[in-house]
């Protein structure tokens, strides 16, 4: 502010200040004042942070977390809570489970029949669900409550959020207060000063005989945010320019399920191995098959077959094979690549949405981004693809800290897993990689030396944002979205 006085303060208030600062009283909400002067909390908050800035008002804010209901839990303040419903129907009768699913729907019953047995309030009995005696006149202890969430008991809330019906957020009230400096601004602020010069107003020549609003260049101002790419996003498109100039041609995306016979069997998995359980996949319940085999694929699969049975000894089952799943990894991409007899030499690289049932934490989750890629030529080694993944860590994450570990995977051999030193977590494990097996390539009739690799490009972006924890990529939170790294150096 300067050494400003209040009455060039309030010569250079905007209209939206003078606005705003006439309303201002004693530890008053912004929402109330955002009415009193008739403007929106936005526009309230934006001329009390510039006031705020020339010291005429100081903001506080005042935080609480609040229990409120979802929108699946608030259908329940119009009727009955599902265990509710059951146990008042339980009263006249036993009920089949047919019965039951009468009077709540599949989901609401998956989410109360272990609480009604928890509690002792229902037993199974010849097929059918009883009451028992306690169940009769048993009220549980959220349910008097439930009209008003922010009275529930710690173990209420905990049961209920678990189902999804109430939640808690963090809820900031901002308050404005005068400082010693606010009346004397007040009494000399000043209404029709010119804020801005028009092209009228030049015309008619009333600038001359107007009075002008004095500018502040002193004064800090607000930080703007502007538009900007998803940080995440951003960092995949720039991974992709990058692979380009390195000269790899970017694979077809394809199909997000697929049947068993690309995502395992033409990688050289076998079927009901244990070499096959690298990792767990999700399979579909309907159709549970790929009904329609193309001609190329039902060549390709007796190849396929061939190899299966005489390398690891036991009879293939075209029915397994044909088992629908969710794309576990994107090196089945690879393996349908290969089906598309690839230019030789050539290097191909994916970057495409994988599934995989895991423990939901910080480095991982249940559906994520995969970088796949191999490299076809007769005089590639297994010395270039480490390499290539120093390159990889190098460009993509920033780090030369890297450490090769021997792995093992069905496909490959010999095997590679690659690690990067994270400066908050430590080593992290960003994927496998290795020589394509002859038993692999043999079906596809090709004879040269093929590297592949399947990495975790999230982890890569975990380094090169700068960010502790995965989930971050699909925050809906501005802050972060508004403070996060710009990616210049992929």
């Amino acid at each position: 502010m300067g050494n400003m006085d209040a009455r060039s303060i309030a010569r250079s208030l905007s209209e939206l200040e003078r606005r705003v600062v006439r309303h201002v009283d004693s530890r008053k909400p912004v929402s109330e004042i955002a009415r009193a002067a008739g403007v929106s909390e936005v526009e309230a908050m934006r001329g009390l942070q510039y006031l705020s800035n020339k010291g005429v008002v100081v903001l506080t804010k005042e935080e609480k977390i609040v229990t409120t209901h979802t929108g699946k839990g608030k259908a329940y303040l119009e009727k009955p809570l599902p265990e509710r419903r059951i146990l008042d129907a339980l009263k006249s009768g036993a009920l089949s489970m047919d019965e039951i699913q009468n009077i709540v729907t599949p989901e609401e019953l998956s989410g109360v029949l272990g609480l009604l047995k928890k509690y002792g309030l229902v037993r199974f009995e010849n097929g059918k669900l009883h009451i028992t005696e306690k169940g009769r006149n048993f009220v549980f202890p959220w349910e008097h409550k439930y009209g008003s969430p922010g009275e529930l008991d710690e173990e209420s809330y905990r049961i209920l959020n678990r189902r999804g019906l109430v939640t808690r957020e963090r809820l900031t009230t901002w308050f404005a207060e005068p400082t010693e400096m606010w009346a004397e601004v007040v009494n000399h602020l000043q209404d029709g000063l010119i804020d801005r010069i028009t092209p009228e107003l030049l015309r008619s020549g009333e600038w001359r005989k107007g009075d002008f609003r004095a500018y502040d260049v002193v004064s800090p101002v607000p930080k703007r945010y502007y538009g900007k790419p998803q940080p995440y996003y951003e960092f995949l498109r720039r991974v992709r320019e990058r692979l380009y100039a390195l000269g790899f041609q970017e694979e077809e995306p394809g199909e997000i399920v697929i049947p068993m016979f690309w995502n395992s069997d033409a990688l050289f998995m076998p079927q009901d191995h244990p070499a096959s359980d690298i990792h767990d996949i999700y399979f579909v319940s309907a159709p549970k098959t790929h009904a329609d085999i193309p001609p190329e694929w039902a060549q390709l699969m007796e190849k396929v077959k061939e190899v299966h049975e005489r390398a690891w000894g036991y009879k293939w089952s075209r029915e397994k094979s044909s088992r629908l799943v969710l794309r576990s990894h994107a090196t089945a991409l690879s393996a349908f690549l290969l089906a598309q007899k690839p230019k030789i030499p050539g290097k191909y690289f994916t970057i495409s949405r994988v599934f995989r049932p895991d423990e939901f934490d910080y480095k991982h989750l249940l559906e994520f981004n995969q970088l796949d890629g191999v490299v076809l030529s007769e005089d590639i080694s297994f010395r270039d693809l480490l390499g290539i993944l120093r390159d990889f860590a190098k460009e993509f994450a920033g780090t030369d800290r890297v450490r090769f570990k021997a792995g093992y995977f069905p496909f490959t051999e010999p095997s590679v897993e690659l690690f990067v030193k994270h400066p908050e977590k430590g080593w992290i494990e960003i994927g496998g990689a290795g020589m394509f097996r002859e038993e692999l390539l043999e079906p596809f009739g090709i004879d040269v030396p093929v590297i592949a690799w399947g990495l975790g490009i999230g982890r890569f972006a975990m380094m090169e944002l700068g960010i502790q924890d995965i989930r971050e990529f699909y925050s809906k939170k501005l802050g972060y979205l508004r403070t996060a790294k710009r990616i210049w150096r992929v």
